[in-house]
C-alpha cells in the first residue's frame, strides 16, 4: 500500500523569566529511504531567527539556529509531506558463522556496541545468549529477543524518564515506547544482532479516509540487521513495520536522534508542548 501524509509537529515552550539566549537543533524532517520520499518539508520558528541546515554523520536533516534577542517564549514548527509505502525484503537472511567474522562486527561496530543507554545487566545478557545458543538463524533469535521483551518490559508512561537506560526499565518492568526500543537493542546486541534506534511518528488510524487528520505522536522503534535491515515496533507488538510509520531520525540510541535539543540562558522553562497532527492526502 502506497499513501501520501501531511506531518504537523509542533513543540512550545514558556519560559518564567526571558531568555536572552540560545543555541538549537531541530531534528523533525522526514528522511528519504527506500520506501519513504519526502516531498516537502519546512521548519519555522518563533521568534524568527535564521535557519542552517546540514545532514549529521548518521544522515539526519537537521535544522539549526541561535537567538540573541530576549524571549519569554519559542515556537518550533515542522511541516512535511511524504509519500510511503510498506517496506520491501529480499529475504537475505544471516547465518551464525558470518555474525562471528570479524569482518562483520567491524563493519556493523557502530550497531554492536553498548552506549549508556543501551546497557542491561551481565545476568540478562546471559540469560539472553543462553536462550539463543542452539538457535540458528538471525531471525530466530530476534524472536527469542522479542519474546523476552515483551515477557519482562510492559507498557506504562510515567514511570521512567527521557535518561532512562535498558537496564533500569528492565528493573522496574515497565516503560515507554523509548525504553521498549532501547531494551530491544540492548539484548539485539549482546547476541551479535546489529540494532539501531528509529524516531518518527506512528500513524494512529489503520485505514483513514483522504483528507483525515488524526493526532498522531513521536515514536520510537527498532531496525536490526538480519541479512538486511527490517524494522520492528516492540512497544505495539509489531514484528514488521509498515506504512504506518514515518521515519524521521535514525541512530545509535535516543542521544542520536533527539527531536530539539539546545542550550539556553535565561529563567527556567516549564515543560513544553508539543503536538502532531498527521493528514492523509492521498
Amino acid at each position: 500500500m502506497k499513501w501520501r501524509l501531511e506531518i504537523v509537529h509542533t513543540t512550545k515552550y514558556t519560559y518564567q523569566e526571558d531568555v536572552y539566549s540560545s543555541y538549537n537543533e531541530v531534528r523533525m524532517t522526514p528522511k528519504n529511504t527506500s520506501n519513504q520520499l519526502l516531498l516537502s518539508s519546512s521548519i519555522a520558528v518563533s521568534p524568527r531567527a535564521s535557519l542552517y541546515n546540514y545532514f549529521d554523520y548518521f544522515g539526519t536533516a537537521v535544522t539549526y539556529f541561535d537567538l540573541h534577542r530576549r524571549h519569554n517564549n519559542l515556537d518550533i514548527t515542522s511541516s512535511s509531506h511524504v509519500e510511503i509505502e510498506d517496506p520491501r525484503t529480499r529475504g537475505v537472511r544471516l547465518s551464525p558463522i558470518e555474525m562471528s567474522d570479524p569482518s562483520f562486527m567491524d563493519a556493523f561496530s557502530e550497531y554492536l556496541t553498548t552506549t549508556t543507554y543501551t546497557q542491561v545487566s551481565n545476568g540478562v545478557a546471559s540469560q539472553i545468549q543462553s536462550s539463543v545458543s542452539s538457535v540458528e538463524t538471525a531471525e530466530d533469535r530476534l524472536s527469542k529477543v522479542v519474546e523476552f521483551v515483551r515477557e519482562n518490559l510492559h507498557y506504562r508512561s510515567g514511570i521512567t524518564m527521557v535518561s532512562s537506560s535498558a537496564s533500569e526499565a528492565l528493573d522496574i518492568g515497565f516503560g515507554v515506547c523509548q525504553d521498549f526500543a532501547h531494551v530491544t537493542i540492548a539484548l539485539l546486541r549482546s547476541i551479535g544482532l546489529p540494532a539501531r534506534y528509529v524516531s518518527g511518528y506512528l500513524y494512529p488510524n489503520k485505514d483513514p479516509e483522504v483528507g483525515e487528520s488524526s493526532t498522531g505522536e513521536s515514536h520510537a522503534w527498532v531496525e536490526v540487521f538480519v541479512g538486511e535491515w527490517i524494522g520492528i515496533d516492540p512497544s505495539n507488538c509489531v514484528d514488521r513495520t509498515n506504512h504506518l510509520y514515518v521515519t524521521v531520525a535514525k541512530g545509535r540510541d535516543y542521544g542520536d536522534v533527539t527531536p530539539f535539543r539546545g542550550v539556553y540562558f535565561g529563567g527556567q522553562s516549564s515543560p513544553p508542548i508539543v503536538t502532531v497532527t498527521m493528514t492523509r492526502r492521498a
